[in-house]
């Protein structure tokens, strides 16, 4: 018996399909973003598109950024900006902020709106600390 299992078999097996299983919250986040810089900039000194930059978003209140044209809805909200503030907006902004000038349908699965969280919190200098939940 040795010749029973086919040990290439099972390593290309496990090849072709590790990379979509594997890929981390934070990859996840950065190809899910592609559907946000349409609209969104997150660098520090970049300028706002459609949508404001993003920059520090995370503990700052939502239309509070002086050099944007914000909706009376976004600025009149009172929302400051957490993970789960972000995270209800992201599924259903029309319902969440009705009013709002944001033209996106929302992220309905939870997997995709934390792991967009975790890519706008590693490039929009957040080092303000939130509860984050671990699921």
């Amino acid at each position: 018996g040795s010749d029973t299992t086919d040990p290439a078999s099972h390593s290309s097996i496990a090849t072709q399909s590790a990379p979509a299983k594997q890929m981390t919250s934070l990859e996840r986040g950065a190809i899910l973003y592609k559907r946000c810089r349409a609209c969104h900039t997150l660098g520090k000194d970049e300028a706002h598109k459609v949508g404001p930059n993003l920059w520090q978003v995370f503990g700052r209140e939502a239309g509070s950024r002086e050099d944007f044209n914000y909706s009376s809805a976004m600025k009149d909200s009172g929302v400051i900006w957490t993970d789960e503030t972000m995270s209800d907006y992201l599924a259903r902004p029309a319902q969440y902020m009705p009013g709002n000038r944001m033209s996106f349908a929302g992220l309905r699965k939870e997997e995709d709106r934390t792991a967009v969280i975790e890519y706008l919190r590693a490039n929009t200098d957040a080092n303000e600390t939130t509860e984050t939940s671990d699921g």
